[in-house]
Parts: C-alpha cells; structure tokens; sequence
C-alpha cells in the first residue's frame, strides 16, 4: 500500500514570528498583557511554546506599531494608554482613511462591497448602542478599505496605526462624540452601496 500524501493546507505557510506577533497582538488589546506590564522573554517562550529569538522579533514589530515599550538593559513592557498620542495617531489615521475610502472603493467588487456593508452595518449597530466596541469595529471596516485600494504603502501604514489606536482608544462612553461616528458611518454606508 502506498503512504497517504499529506494534505496540502489552503493558504501560505505563515513565519513563527508572525504567528507568535499575532499571540501577543491578541493578548495586549484583549488585556491579557495590561498596559505597563512588563514582558520577560523566557515567560513568553514558555507560555507561547517557542523558542527566544520569534519572540524577540515580535516584540520589535510591536514596539514599531507603538505597543511596546523597550528600553535597553531596563525594561521591555506593554505600552501605557495616552491620550495626546491616542489624538495624534487618529488625526492621521482619519487622512489615511479618506484616501483609502477614495481609492479602495473603486477597486471592490460586488462581493467584497456586499461583505463590507454588512461589517459596517453591524458598527453602525454596535455605535447606535453606544457599544465600546463600535468605534474600533468601525476603524476595521475602513481598514478594509485601505487594504483594497491596492495601495501596498497605503495599507502597510494604515493597518499598524489603526492597531495603534485602537489599543490607545479611550474605554468610557463619554469620550466619544457618538453622533458624529454615526453620522460618519451612515456617510461611509451611502458610499459603498452608491
């Protein structure tokens, strides 16, 4: 009898220190890792079953993306909320997102644009209620907008920036201007089903 061929998996083989990235991504805007946390490699290779060096390399991307902290020979920790930098970070994300919404609207096809809608109705939803998770769902839609404009530097700015605020977006309802995110994302809804 022959031996079975393996089965070929459906997507590319994804780099360990992407998928060890994607861990720690999930754990400090989960809250798992706390802001001010400080982050010892031998912990994290045990707790994510690697070795040091994909470890080391994630966290530098996460220190690039502003969600770390690195300080040599003192400290390596997960960034602390602040709200200057969380207001900088989303002036400028606002400009991306009226290029993406310019450019990755043209390029959608009919499925894409039906799948968008729906994510979008469900922010619109969730920013209706007051939901604190609204404004990040909201943030994800028009990210998807960045990364069909076909526009690589475009989305490659966009995506680590739109971590970044929604790592440092503010966690109480009053600081939001409720109306105006609706008011944005029923103009956002008119675009994408013109």
């Amino acid at each position: 009898m022959p031996v079975p061929a393996p089965e070929t998996t459906t997507g590319p083989r994804r780099l360990l220190r992407d998928v060890v990235f994607d861990k720690l991504l999930a754990a400090i805007v989960d809250g798992t890792l706390e802001p001010g946390e400080r982050l010892n490699d031998d912990e994290l290779c045990k707790w994510l079953g690697v070795s040091r060096t994909p470890v080391r390399e994630a966290i530098a991307q996460l220190n690039t993306y502003g969600l770390v902290e690195i300080e040599a020979n003192r400290y390596t920790r997960v960034a602390a909320r602040d709200d200057a930098v969380h207001a900088e970070a989303a002036q400028f994300l606002a400009g991306l997102h009226t290029l993406a919404r310019e450019w990755g609207t043209h390029n959608l096809d009919a499925a894409t644009r039906e799948r968008l809608s729906k994510s979008l109705d469900t922010a619109r939803k969730q920013l209706v209620a007051r939901d604190l998770e609204g404004p990040g769902s909201f943030l994800d839609v028009q990210g998807e907008l960045a990364r069909a404009s076909g526009n690589a530097l475009l989305f490659g700015t966009e995506e680590p920036l739109r971590i970044r605020v929604n790592f440092l977006r503010p966690r109480e309802t009053d600081a939001y201007d409720w109306e105006a995110l609706v008011v944005a994302a029923n103009e956002l809804s008119a675009i994408l089903k013109s």
